[in-house]
């Protein structure tokens, strides 16, 4: 009797595990701190969107981002994208025009704006320079479709997305259930309204500074703020001269931007300097802490993507306290 040939399959393990294993190499060999000036020639500081952006200028895989300067009086050009859209206003000031609705936001505030929806923005007189995060999720999902600058170039993807878009806001709210399925109707209904009645934007003063083991810290955005674009969650921090925030590790990614301050930071041993203007990047699980190096008080704004942070990624171990906790 002849014997069975093997099966064989598709999906070589052998190569997906030579690839995770140059991918770690990668991400030990690129720098934790980036300059954007050195690699922002394009819209995104870190590699663009698409999954091929993953590892490219930093080590961060689900997250990348792009800086906005518009000089005064001047103004973007319309658009709609999929993704939604957070802005964190360095400096300056302006308006954000969404579906011909005004929101005037100035230093310090964050814009939201949510998926697919028609948006711009107008600098006030002084111009303004605004920080935009974003993630690569879409690109993984076939989702970064942005609508074209004229109706002619309208593609038949695009025009269904519009539709689609068109129709999920227009549906009727769903009549109360009893089944799980019944709840997951209801997100429709939530997305709706969220997006009908909850802040553009977050003012600087709209949430309080908290004193935590971590040090100081402001949430814009975490997994309890009802907003219309909810794909990371926002903070920022601020460190005194001559202090150290605290220590910890989280299975998630993290990117922030240093807005004021010059210092380093520690990623388990190894010291990587940072000053105003750049980007400090934490691959996932790596113990971390921010140190100040100057004379005035540096300050952070950090992202992480939302729902990996919490639902799959979640919590985070404290292995110490900021150098000038209160508590």
């Amino acid at each position: 009797m002849a014997k069975q040939k093997a099966q064989s399959y598709d999906y070589d393990y052998e190569a997906r595990f030579i690839k995770q294993k140059r991918e770690h190499e990668r991400i030990a060999m690129l720098p934790r701190v980036i300059k954007p000036g050195m690699f922002a020639k394009g819209e995104f500081a870190l590699g663009d969107m698409r999954v091929f952006g993953r590892y490219t200028i930093a080590p961060l895989s689900a997250l990348t981002c792009g800086f906005l300067d518009v000089a005064a009086g001047s103004g973007t050009s319309p658009r709609r994208m999929i993704p939604s859209i957070v802005a964190y206003i360095v400096s300056g000031g302006g308006k954000s025009i969404q579906e011909e609705k005004h929101f005037d936001f100035s230093a310090g505030d964050v814009v939201l704006v949510p998926p697919y929806t028609k948006y711009r923005f107008i600098a006030g007189d002084a111009g303004f320079r605004a920080w935009l995060p974003q993630l690569r999720l879409w690109h993984g999902q076939g989702l970064l479709s942005r609508e074209p600058e004229s109706a002619d170039d309208k593609t038949e993807l695009e025009e269904k997305i519009t539709r689609v878009f068109e129709s999920r806001r227009a549906a009727q709210p769903h009549t109360a259930g009893k089944t799980r399925y019944d709840w997951f109707l209801s997100k429709l209904d939530d997305e709706n309204r969220i997006e009908r009645e909850a802040r553009r934007v977050i003012r600087a003063d709209d949430h309080p500074w908290q004193a935590t083991r971590q040090g100081r810290l402001k949430y814009y955005i975490d997994r309890w703020t009802e907003i219309a674009a909810c794909g990371m969650d926002l903070m920022a921090q601020e460190i005194a001269p001559g202090e150290q925030s605290g220590e910890h590790r989280h299975i998630f990614e993290e990117l922030l931007l240093v807005v004021a301050g010059r210092g380093h930071d520690i990623h388990e041993g190894t010291t990587h300097a940072w000053e105003k203007g750049d980007l400090i990047c934490i691959p996932p699980m790596i113990v971390h802490r921010h140190v100040n190096d100057g004379g005035d008080a540096a300050r952070l704004v950090s992202v992480w993507p939302r729902q990996p942070g919490h639902e799959f990624l979640g919590g985070i171990e404290h292995l110490a306290d900021a150098t000038d906790s209160q508590r």
